[in-house]
């Protein structure tokens, strides 16, 4: 039912006077039937309908054969249905059973009736076998209301908020990563290597084999200030070289890398700089070899989103030297 629905249940035993005397002095009885309410009259579709037809529209509403409609919607005599209809609408009271009416409201109005003979307890789930009893039972809204009261412990609230907090927080996060999607995270690199070298020396981190090592100096210049927008916490630089020998279509060495905070100096100049990492090859592939790339890449740290990798604009080949070097590096 729907919010406002408030379910008033009237009990009613032999001193509230509405126990039948039935035409067999050893019996009584109820009257037994589910008046349908004011919209509905004698030509309602549900005159020829059961009373699994009228509960599908209200679960846990009870509801007793036959369903009677008045002509104008009025309450039914109960006069009129006792002369009448006595055999049809009443059933005979059990000794442990008291004539019920369940009436059924909606915004102060009634929607439907249904008297029957029933067994009934009250709130305190004590059996009620005389006098007259009344129990108003709260609605959805009152159970709405007693579940909004037990809301109200301190562990519940914590975690309706921390849950709310976390739901706006992946909002913002998400339409902060849609704000920087279509950012063009390229930029100019201009890069020059000074001095370059060869050895060829044991690779004692290996098989102890004579493999080729290169030395090398370079400058570069660029300026990444304008990579960092408020979705950028920081950028990973590295300059790789790339090569291909008889044995490797594809080589590529990292020799140097920088992580960029948001905050610090993102224009970079710098002059003959050394390369942090060694110029290792697994063989003998770089004396002489005249088209060695250098190429400087970045990835993008996001405070959320993708963690794209970006090549820079512009590259740098040279060459190695034909022979090998003696002299200390």
């Amino acid at each position: 039912m729907h919010k406002d629905l408030l379910l008033t249940i009237a009990l009613v035993i032999p001193l509230c006077g509405i126990i039948i005397e039935a035409r067999n002095r050893n019996e009584s009885r109820c009257y037994h039937f589910s008046w349908l309410g004011p919209q509905y009259n004698n030509e309602s579709i549900f005159m020829n309908a059961t009373c699994r037809d009228v509960t599908k529209l209200a679960n846990g509403i009870p509801c007793r054969q036959p369903l009677v409609a008045s002509e104008d919607g009025t309450w039914p005599s109960i006069d009129y249905i006792w002369t009448h209809y006595a055999d049809e609408a009443t059933c005979v009271l059990a000794d442990t059973d008291v004539c019920a009416q369940y009436t059924v409201f909606f915004d102060g109005r009634v929607m439907n009736s249904t008297y029957m003979c029933t067994r009934a307890v009250d709130s305190n789930n004590t059996a009620i076998t005389n006098g007259c009893y009344e129990e108003t039972h709260g609605s959805s809204l009152t159970r709405n209301n007693i579940l909004i009261a037990k809301m109200y412990s301190v562990l519940t609230r914590v975690n309706a908020i921390l849950t709310y907090t976390l739901s706006v927080l992946a909002c913002l996060t998400f339409l902060c990563f849609l704000s920087t999607l279509t950012v063009d995270y390229r930029t100019t690199a201009q890069m020059n290597t000074v001095k370059v070298v060869v050895k060829n020396v044991p690779d004692y981190g290996a098989s102890r084999e004579r493999n080729d090592l290169g030395y090398l100096t370079f400058d570069l210049k660029t300026d990444l200030s304008n990579l960092f927008n408020w979705n950028v916490k920081q950028l990973f630089l590295y300059l790789t070289a790339e090569y291909v020998t008889p044995n490797n279509e594809l080589n590529q060495v990292v020799l140097w890398d920088k992580i960029i905070l948001r905050g610090e100096n993102a224009l970079l100049d710098f002059k003959n700089m050394n390369t942090k990492y060694y110029f290792w090859d697994d063989g003998n592939g770089l004396k002489g070899h005249n088209n060695v790339t250098l190429s400087l890449s970045w990835n993008i740290i996001p405070n959320a989103g993708l963690l794209p990798n970006i090549p820079a604009l512009g590259q740098h080949s040279f060459k190695f030297p034909v022979e090998y070097t003696q002299t200390r590096v």
